[in-house]
């Protein structure tokens, strides 16, 4: 009896103590467990992240699982509740393994109502970056795979031991339980007044950089007779031969159209300074023909749209600027020329270019990186500028035709900041 007895007991046993461990797992997850009230202040429906302000200032990013199809309609702006752990488990990742992304099959009920809402439960491992770790809080902040940026507490003190040898920078297996509950309790968009749909949607930018040109010459390759009968060979005379880079200012406006697109209106301003450049030769003895030419300047007006991809703190962009620009005289001096051969336009002031406007057209491509109403901005553009104009003595030397490639395609880069209101 006694040998069927002892099998028995420990079954018995073995299940009290199974439901006490399991308790402990389930008091112990309690402990974790926070429910957040609070404004969404960013979504990213790719990621599948949406970051909240609660109501005491607190900024929490949650993970949705892909079972929440209702999670598609959550807009910025709404008033939520979620339910979430504030625990993680961190184990260091394992040097020349591949990443890590992964989340177990969740459990998901929809919720009634008008509204969006899911009761949803799943773990996500992930190999995260360590951007910050806090001892004393015991909290440690990560970015994830998709760049979104979390702050969570450890789950218990042996996960302390372990951040004792990471640092920034280094890349750790986080496991972190998705958003159990979300819940969108009212959505202020509706009852917007005509004040509150500028609210955080208009910006002003200033952005300053530098436009890269490729493509174009101040000057075509070209051949005339002067007044006085001397011969002249104009040579084919780069921007970058005698401008270099130029400096480019941009001043503008934003306006939010959508949570995606914007509207946007820019000032543009650009000069840069010359060097002394040979432009060609005069007379049967080929006499260099060298001109130092005046600073080359335009100012525009520009519009056009951005398309943003996320709505998180990096948020990449596309879109496309269309503008029209006025340029300034451009005069030259001969340099060291003997008079008998110097071309008639020293008798014009030394004009080699009239005032005109131009077109200018083109893709654009950057980020924003958003700190509060503040925004870090990197925009480069693959731009198309119309050309210069030709003066009178260009036409009665027969030297018209310099001006014919003063057309130019370049890629402005330009790094700067914009504020919201």
């Amino acid at each position: 009896m006694l040998t069927h007895a002892q099998p028995t007991v420990t079954i018995v046993l073995s299940l009290v103590l199974s439901a006490t461990l399991a308790s402990a797992q389930i008091n112990e997850g309690v402990k974790q467990q926070l429910t957040l009230r609070g404004t969404v202040q960013a979504v990213d429906q790719t990621a599948r992240t949406v970051t909240i302000r609660g109501t005491q200032g607190t900024v929490v990013t949650v993970d949705v699982p892909q079972t929440s199809v209702a999670f598609s309609q959550v807009q910025v702006g709404d008033v939520v509740s979620i339910t979430y752990f504030d625990g993680v488990s961190v184990r260091p990742h394992a040097a020349g393994t591949p990443p890590i992304d992964r989340t177990d099959p969740p459990s998901a009920t929809a919720t009634g109502g008008a509204l969006p809402g899911a009761t949803l439960a799943s773990s996500r491992v992930a190999t995260v970056t360590i951007t910050a770790w806090d001892p004393a809080q015991q909290t440690v902040s990560f970015t994830g795979p998709g760049g979104a940026a979390y702050t969570r507490r450890l789950a218990d003190a042996s996960e302390a031991k372990i951040m004792t040898g990471i640092k920034v920078g280094d890349r750790v297996d986080v496991t972190r339980t998705e958003a159990v509950r979300l819940n969108v309790e009212s959505r202020t968009t509706v009852q917007a007044t005509p004040d509150d749909t500028l609210r955080n949607r208009l910006t002003m930018s200033v952005l300053w950089g530098w436009d890269n040109q490729f493509s174009g010459n101040v000057i075509k390759e070209s051949t005339g007779v002067t007044a006085r009968g001397v011969p002249i060979n104009m040579t084919e005379t780069t921007y970058d031969e005698v401008y270099g880079r130029m400096d480019l200012l941009k001043i503008g406006l934003g306006y939010r159209i959508s949570p995606r697109t914007e509207g946007v209106f820019n000032f543009v301003y650009s000069k840069s300074g010359s060097e002394t450049a040979q432009v060609g030769t005069a007379s049967a003895a080929a006499v260099p023909l060298f001109v130092d030419f005046e600073d080359y300047s335009y100012w525009g007006l520009e519009g056009g749209q951005r398309f943003f991809f996320t709505q998180v703190r990096f948020t990449p962009f596309v879109g496309y600027l269309v503008g029209l620009n006025r340029y300034g005289d451009i005069r030259g001096a001969f340099v060291n020329v003997p008079p008998e051969v110097t071309p008639g336009l020293a008798a014009q002031d030394g004009k080699f270019f009239e005032k005109s406007w131009a077109l200018s057209l083109g893709p654009t491509g950057g980020f924003l990186v958003g700190l509060g109403p503040i925004e870090f901005m990197l925009e480069a553009q693959f731009r198309y500028m119309g050309g210069l104009s030709d003066v009178d003595w260009l036409v009665e030397e027969g030297l018209k035709d310099i001006n014919d490639e003063s057309s130019r395609w370049s890629i402005p880069v330009q790094i700067g900041a914009r504020i919201r209101f």
